[in-house]
């Protein structure tokens, strides 16, 4: 692993990839999903942007107004469904994702898709 992926792993890139998973097992935990639902691909859309709103309502104190509340919410509809395409709508409005060359843009999505496999996230729902 070079430098770069090791930075991007222990800042920003990993941490919130890990913060996205901790949401994710606690929307599990709290059974605000339905987890026979994800059988069919509408059925997992759904469940998995209650991941979102759940997640949202946690960072933003429930305040759903907030404008990056809203912008967050607005790029994950753009790039989801799933848990990465979460993680990075999070990082385009919270850590200027898009100026980072293309090659770092890759590289930080495998970080992102190592990260929620780590914290085993199945591929399925990435």
């Amino acid at each position: 692993m070079g430098l770069g992926k090791w930075a991007a792993r222990k800042g920003s890139i990993g941490q919130t990839a890990q913060w996205v998973a901790k949401a994710f097992w606690g929307a599990i935990g709290n059974q605000i999903i339905d987890l026979d639902n994800f059988d069919s691909p509408d059925g997992e859309n759904e469940e998995m942007r209650k991941v979102v709103i759940y997640a949202l309502n946690a960072r933003f104190s429930g305040d759903d107004n907030h404008p990056d509340y809203r912008e967050i919410l607005e790029h994950y509809d753009d790039f989801g469904p799933g848990l990465c395409a979460f993680t990075l709508a999070i990082l385009v409005v919270e850590a200027e994702f898009w100026k980072n060359t293309a090659s770092n843009r890759n590289m930080f999505r495998e970080v992102i898709e190592e990260e929620l496999i780590k914290a085993n996230i199945g591929e399925a729902l990435l």
